[in-house]
């Protein structure tokens, strides 16, 4: 074969552990003192959050914490930093809008 390019199938080492059962996945570790964390996604692919009830899910037995996208803003939780900028068409770098960690008012 020659050169590698977008398409063409590589060799990989750990595809037998991976599909005979042998790997190691996030989810096969267990620690001591560990928690689980839920990102509840909205039904809807374009919305305006007009709120949100956190009640019911606060009350649940084992739960630590349920954050909104609101609670993020308030507590000043940035947002996600874009690791790898666009370029416009004459080479200068676009500007990237804020993405915020949850949904504040919008969801898309």
């Amino acid at each position: 074969m020659g050169k590698f390019a977008f398409g063409q199938s590589i060799r990989r080492r750990e595809d037998a552990r991976l599909l005979t059962g042998d790997g190691c996945y996030a989810d096969d570790i267990n620690l001591p003192r560990q928690s689980y964390a839920y990102i509840l996604r909205s039904p809807h692919a374009h919305a305006r959050i007009r709120g949100i009830s956190t009640g019911k899910a606060k009350a649940m037995p084992g739960v630590l914490a349920v954050f909104t996208g609101a609670d993020l803003a308030r507590d000043g939780i940035g947002t996600i930093p874009l690791l790898t900028p666009t370029t416009n068409r004459d080479g200068s770098i676009a500007p990237a809008p804020p993405y915020p960690c949850l949904a504040q008012d919008r969801v898309r």
